[in-house]
């Protein structure tokens, strides 16, 4: 005997839609959210861009929410909402400007930097060329540190950092400025929105801004940053993209990079720009205005050349195993054959004969040459490199000259434990 099914009615079928629309609603949206709360846009939305005279908002519509990143001079803020929920419109601000003028200047007998709220340029005589009051802040504004891109390339490993110094004092005329203000960010926090202009210190007058600038060379005894034959890599406010600026002695910026890229880079010792645009990484002589590498997925890190004239580049990638997150490193020669690519190799320090590098596996300290032969390994208690008041890392290079190193191995994390020291001649590697 069968029985008869009982046939679907519309009411049925109607309610058996609304529900699988509801759930399928509920999925986008929590997906969305999720996006949302770690910093990232919604990907089952619709996506526009209102463009203002300071900026721009981007606006990402889903089925009943609304998702609004803004990027404007007068507000930076992320924003997640009722579809309904109005776009905020304040006041835009102006791109260049006006300086205070008349202002009293106080004798600053030591010729401090900064005095009674003021920034203080003084030329190589040290004699006062002008001031500066800040427009955004009161008291805050100071001379501009180099910065660093979102990728910090130059300052990721503890092994090669660089200091971030402050810019020059360029043609004894002009300075970058960082006159930043905090503003509301991402999830209503208070952020910190990064504004530099480059001051003419004779004339007390803004002739550019940017939203961040880096210098090509450290100087580390003056501690200053420089501009490769005053060339400078600045962030563009508009699109936050870098570029490439030189700057005369008459106050001319000329553009020598457009400002499309995700990261720009000098390397000192090469005299090439490491460039990110597209998320592809490149090494460039913008001498000769060719690409020298291969193109690589991973950012470069560093290129340098060996005692026998052959160049390298140092690539890597984060990775995540168990609950530890560290960068991954790898060493290709620059027309893109591979040269070191074991697996977690977590530092990586080059000179012109050997390389030295940690492997996080075995936990030692290795040093090959350049044809990849093995000379040398220190077996090392832990791997981590970064160090504060608190904590040593793994090793510290006492000692450096002459074909010799003195290296500290400590022991343990803790500022209380001890370390060996170990001796090493690389020449004869022992």
């Amino acid at each position: 005997m069968y029985e008869n099914k009982t046939p679907v009615t519309k009411k049925k079928l109607t309610e058996i839609i609304i529900l699988l629309c509801l759930v399928l609603w509920g999925l986008f949206f929590l997906i969305d959210y999720v996006r949302y709360s770690s910093g990232n846009p919604p990907i089952f939305a619709l996506r526009l861009k209102a463009k203002y005279d300071d900026g721009y908002v981007k606006e990402y519509y889903g089925l009943g929410y609304v998702y609004r990143n803004y990027n404007r001079d007068s507000i930076h803020k992320v924003e997640f909402g009722p579809i309904w929920m109005p776009r905020e419109n304040p006041e835009s601000t102006p791109d260049i400007p006006t300086t205070h003028k008349d202002y009293e200047v106080p004798e600053n007998k030591l010729r401090n930097e900064k005095y009674m709220g003021l920034i203080y340029f003084y030329d190589k005589r040290f004699k006062l060329i002008g001031t500066y009051k800040c427009i955004n802040t009161v008291v805050e504004c100071d001379r501009a540190f180099s910065g660093y891109d979102k990728f910090n390339t130059l300052n990721s490993d503890p092994l090669t950092k660089t200091p971030l110094y402050k810019m020059e004092i360029i043609h004894d005329k002009y300075a970058f400025v960082d006159d930043s203000s905090t503003q509301q960010s991402k999830y209503g926090d208070v952020g910190y929105n990064r504004i530099i202009y480059l001051f003419d210190i004779t004339k007390n007058k803004i002739i550019a801004r940017y939203s961040d600038v880096k210098g090509s060379i450290m100087n580390s005894s003056d501690e200053l940053a420089t501009g490769e034959k005053h060339r400078y890599i600045v962030k563009s406010h508009k699109n936050d993209k870098w570029g490439l600026i030189s700057l005369s002695e008459k106050g001319n910026i000329t553009e020598e990079m457009p400002f499309e890229y995700e990261s720009i880079s000098y390397d000192e010792d090469t005299g090439y720009y490491i460039l990110c645009k597209d998320s592809k990484w490149y090494v460039y002589d913008l001498y000769k205005k060719e690409i020298k590498s291969v193109e690589m997925q991973d950012p470069i890190y560093n290129v340098w050349r060996n005692a026998n004239n052959t160049y390298y580049i140092k690539t890597g990638k984060t990775r995540i195993v168990g609950t530890n997150e560290f960068t991954q490193y790898k060493i290709y020669r620059i027309d893109g054959k591979e040269f070191l690519a074991q697996d977690e190799i977590v530092q990586v320090m080059e000179r012109d004969k050997y390389i030295m590098y940690i492997s996080r596996s075995d936990k030692k300290l290795k040093f090959i040459d350049y044809t990849g032969e093995q000379k040398y390994e220190v077996q090392l208690y832990f791997t981590a490199m970064d160090s504060d008041e608190l904590h040593h890392p793994a090793f510290e290079i006492n000692y450096d000259k002459k074909n010799y190193l003195v290296l500290w191995i400590y022991k343990g994390r803790d500022l209380a434990y001890d370390y060996d020291q170990v001796h090493i001649d690389t020449i004869n590697w022992n």
